[in-house]
């Protein structure tokens, strides 16, 4: 599988596969009620969602604060859990926005898979504490994430160099035509074409691919005069 290198993907693209992983793991956690995902990727980038609103502030308390169940179990890729923020002295500011919020409960579990950490957050209403089978189960929902994005990332990053070459490619045959029409202008060698070209680029500020297309399209006529001229200035 191809590792990440730099950044995954940028927020939009990530956003729906993490939004997706949030509600699927409350599915799978009986009495959740509400869940985040953090992103971590190698290099520092970071991106994060959340099932609610209020749920999307704890998550952005926890990383500005850098201190919460969220970031303990990135830090130390083992789950965290407060059965009863309550009685739980943790972590002061997040336990209080949570319990402003209703939430008496929380447990996050983390995984790490191709260098990715993804810490997801399951949130109650009632002290509570999710079963193993459900923390495995978060677990395996949040390794297939990360696939998928992986996957999605490698697909897009091939498309995009895809794209590049087929237009590097046309770019490379327009020159090569724009320079057959310089040589036989100026009747000069198609290294001194080149030279020209290059010349009016520089001097209209133009791309070199975009010189060459006009005088594709023209077939040279027009240019010749402003050509001559480049050509005893190269």
């Amino acid at each position: 599988m191809t590792r990440l290198r730099g950044a995954v993907t940028d927020e939009a693209a990530a956003a729906p596969w993490l939004v997706r992983l949030g509600l699927r793991a409350m599915r799978c956690s009986a009495g959740c009620r509400g869940a985040t995902v953090f992103l971590r990727c190698p290099g520092g980038e970071a991106h994060s969602a959340s099932t609610h609103p209020d749920l999307a502030a704890l998550a952005a308390l926890q990383e500005e604060t850098g201190e919460g169940p969220c970031v303990d179990a990135t830090r130390s890729l083992r789950p965290v859990a407060a059965t009863d923020l309550v009685a739980d002295a943790r972590w002061p500011p997040f336990r209080v926005a949570a319990l402003e919020r209703g939430l008496r409960a929380c447990t996050a579990v983390p995984v790490l898979a191709e260098g990715v950490t993804a810490t997801v957050t399951l949130y109650a209403f009632r002290p509570w504490r999710p079963t193993a089978a459900a923390r495995e189960a978060v677990g395996a929902l949040a390794e297939e994430t990360v696939d998928g994005l992986l996957r999605e990332h490698a697909r897009t990053g091939a498309e995009a160099e895809a794209r590049q070459l087929r237009t590097a490619m046309v770019s490379r045959a327009v020159i090569d035509q724009a320079i057959g029409i310089v040589t036989h202008l100026l009747d000069c060698d198609p290294g001194r074409a080149f030279d020209v070209l290059r010349a009016l680029s520089q001097r209209t500020n133009r791309k070199l691919s975009a010189v060459a297309a006009q005088i594709v399209r023209a077939r040279g006529r027009g240019s010749t005069r402003e050509l001559r001229r480049l050509l005893g200035e190269v």
